[in-house]
């Protein structure tokens, strides 16, 4: 089971960097790896590394897990 006592201060200064904190916030909206490649001017391929980065940083096995913590602790405004 996951901590979900954590800050929101620890979360994004530590365990995100600014660029996955920034595809998490995207990702939350609903936009797809390719959309979101688009907009950042980035591979889909370097999206999809930056979320799976996310997942082993954060410990959760796939995305949707990880979107609803981040929205319970305000990691992720919608």
């Amino acid at each position: 089971m996951h901590n979900l006592t954590f800050e929101r201060s620890t979360v994004t200064d530590t365990m995100l960097s600014e660029r996955e904190s920034e595809i998490l916030q995207l990702m939350s909206a609903g936009y797809s790896s390719r959309e979101i490649a688009d907009m950042l001017f980035i591979s889909e391929f370097t999206v999809q590394t930056h979320r799976k980065n996310m997942l082993r940083k954060m410990g959760f096995r796939n995305f949707y897990p990880m979107l609803c913590w981040a929205i319970k602790e305000g990691v992720v405004v919608l």
